[in-house]
């Protein structure tokens, strides 16, 4: 459960702008500005071409979220393969055979979850990717799928189905309310019967923002996450019966924590919590249910990095680790009871995350990409730690695609802080000079890591050089790193995007004069700042999603991201003025480079009225502007269409705005 990127990112290894584990509805801006009229696409034999190439960069489809059968003998999966996240069954030890599509729907599916009875899957979809993701079930072959939840819309989180009561669903979620902008930022714990028939039920709640991390195996007792801030969490132990909370972690008295997740081990009598137990050290600590601690496991490579995610082997002597080590990730196993390493784990430098363990506690899933691969899925031994495919399957159209070399630079920052940047370049980039796109990641504790990048593919496919900064703020690099922008501090934030620019720029294989800024999310906001502060770098701009008014945004967005941000921006009331002061739209006249702004017309989180006010801004004073806006998307770029359309479009956009001399 990566709890860190609320805020959204460009997640460009599956085109998605953002997808974090939990969903975020934003509420009507009162009053609702008149919005834009999108333009088309032109439709120019160079788009054609460009198309050619994308499409080619599409067809190498990404799998993942893979998770066994009850039985192992099949693997249920995600993947892009048809244009749109949906979910594929195939044989657990044929990686070889075909891959078979579940179900015929048009939203999207980013995962499924297989039922104790071992006939029937609990899954979640939404519409038009607005994240009021409601939950359904169906047999293991897709046949008979029901919705569970066909109620109110909210914003449901992924259900967790206890082994000993396997009749009842548990999940948290958040009620939307169109007509109030200030709705409160709790969250409540739901429960529904697996079985449908029966409305969902509220279990408890709180005015605290949280997230239900586990149910304990009998189904008596629940886990509970609050979270004020990315770095003051509170673990809850909750009796489901009586509805009493009891702090679990920290102790009374201790320091403000991050906590990533946390789970029951399999007889309940431990729990097994990620946290960097207010330092930079990341930490797996076994707790028994009064919050006494049995055991820890201290991670070293590196210590700042974060433990995402953690899955419990139901023989009760494995536990696995994803770790967020901010550029890359990794998988760790260890002994579920002295928390020891119990077996290495061989995968290649990239990016990727645990699924869960086999019955019988062989064998763990995982999904993994590298910057030559696209997401793959993988079954890790439990014993050795070694990883094998899942999936075994031609993509034609990789071999075709031009090649790439990834590295990673630290680039220094005006305090001697160490910015780590990623730089993807053409194969055959030697002695040449380069058109530079400079992506800025979301969050904006997300981080840019090292993966299957589309973007990267298609610009450098282009004859481009990619650079992926991680400035201050970033997660991943500890808890300094990422709070290092905070408040008043995201001045040193904006010292980090003018540093790591001016480094691009003066790279043997970089031509300054062709500088593109790009970033989705909290990066298209600071795609806005830099080409307000930093004019004489850049020729061009493309802002995803983007945030221009902090004012209405906060105004606009969910309670849960408005009550979280106060620590990373400020109060929308007592730090009113200083929110003016780093929101682009108070400075849009210093903009003059041409820009390219996308926008999806269901965001849940950055309403599309922010892009309309850069675009009506710009168009005011003549500066060359396009819009794009799809209509079945929300915070995301989740369809092959779109993605298709968007990357054809602002290719051409950017060789235009590039080509002449500057």
């Amino acid at each position: 459960m990566k709890l860190r990127n609320i805020f959204g990112s460009l997640l460009v290894a599956s085109a998605a702008l953002s997808l974090s584990s939990f969903a975020l509805q934003a509420q009507t801006s009162p009053p609702p500005l008149t919005l834009l009229p999108p333009d088309k696409a032109s439709g120019s034999a160079r788009q054609v071409e460009l198309t050619k190439l994308i499409t080619a960069i599409e067809d190498a489809f990404a799998d993942s979220a893979p998770v066994f059968t009850r039985d192992g003998k099949t693997v249920i999966f995600s993947s892009f393969r048809d244009g749109l996240p949906q979910l594929y069954s195939s044989p657990a030890d044929r990686p070889d055979a075909p891959a078979t599509r579940l179900l015929k729907t048009t939203e999207r599916i980013p995962g499924a979850f297989p039922l104790p009875d071992g006939k029937t899957l609990l899954y979640r979809s939404d519409h038009g990717a607005d994240e009021n993701w409601s939950l359904f079930r169906c047999a293991v072959d897709g046949t008979g799928a029901t919705e569970l939840t066909p109620g109110a819309r909210m914003q449901r989180d992924f259900p967790i189905v206890p082994e000993g009561a396997p009749a009842t669903a548990f999940y948290s979620a958040r009620i939307l309310s169109q007509a109030d902008s200030t709705a409160s930022p709790g969250s409540a714990l739901y429960a529904v019967a697996v079985a449908g028939g029966s409305p969902e039920k509220k279990v408890w709640s709180d005015s605290v923002p949280g997230f239900l991390t586990d149910v304990s195996r009998d189904g008596k007792r629940a886990l509970w996450l609050q979270y004020r801030s990315q770095g003051d969490c509170t673990e809850l132990l909750l009796d489901l019966a009586t509805g009493k909370a009891t702090p679990l972690y920290p102790p009374p008295g201790g320091p403000k924590v991050q906590i990533n997740v946390a789970r029951f081990a399999t007889d309940g009598n431990r729990i097994y919590l990620a946290t960097d137990g207010g330092s930079e050290q990341a930490l797996l600590l076994a707790l028994d249910p009064g919050g006494k601690e049995l055991a820890r496991y201290t991670e070293t490579h590196p210590a700042t990095a974060d433990i995402e995610d953690v899955a419990v082997a139901k023989t009760g002597d494995r536990i696995a680790l994803a770790i967020g080590a901010g550029n890359h990730n990794d998988v760790r196993l260890l002994d579920a009871k002295t928390l020891a390493p119990a077996a290495s784990v061989s995968l290649p430098l990239g990016t990727g995350g645990i699924g869960d363990f086999s019955e019988d506690g062989r064998r763990l899933t995982a999904s993994w990409s590298t910057p030559d691969s696209p997401g793959e899925i993988y079954a890790i031994e439990a014993a050795t730690g070694r990883a094998a495919p899942l999936r075994r399957e031609p993509r034609p159209s990789l071999a075709s695609l031009p090649k790439v070399v990834a590295s990673i630079a630290d680039v220094p920052a005006f305090d001697g802080l160490k910015l780590p940047t990623n730089v993807y370049l053409p194969a055959d980039a030697t002695g040449k000079k380069l058109p530079v796109l400079v992506v800025y990641h979301g969050g904006p504790s997300g981080s840019s890591q090292i993966r299957w990048s589309i973007a990267a593919r298609f610009f450098t496919g282009l004859g481009w050089a990619v650079v992926e900064p991680n400035v201050r703020g970033s997660g991943g690099f500890g808890r300094a790193f990422e709070a290092a922008d905070n408040g008043p501090k995201r001045l040193d934030a904006f010292k980090d995007v003018e540093t790591t620019s001016r480094w691009a720029a003066s790279q043997p294989w970089a031509d300054s004069n062709r500088m593109v800024v790009y970033g989705g999310s909290y990066g298209g906001y600071t795609v806005l700042m830099a080409l307000e502060r930093w004019p004489g770098i850049w020729r061009a701009g493309v802002d995803l999603v983007g945030v221009a008014n902090l004012t209405t945004f906060l105004q606009s967005t969910s309670g849960i991201i408005r009550e979280i941000f106060k620590v990373e921006f400020g109060d929308l009331e007592k730090d009113a003025a200083f929110l003016k002061t780093i929101s682009p739209i108070e400075e849009i006249d210093k903009i003059v480079a041409p820009l390219f702004v996308y926008a999806g017309a269901n965001d849940p989180r950055v309403p599309r009225t922010e892009s309309d006010q850069v675009v009506r801004a710009l168009r005011a004073r003549k500066i060359p502007v396009e819009y794009m806006v799809a209509d079945n998307e929300g915070h995301s770029m989740d369809r092959r269409e779109n993605t298709i359309e968007f990357y054809s479009r602002v290719g051409e956009f950017l060789e235009k705005q590039t080509a002449a001399p500057k």
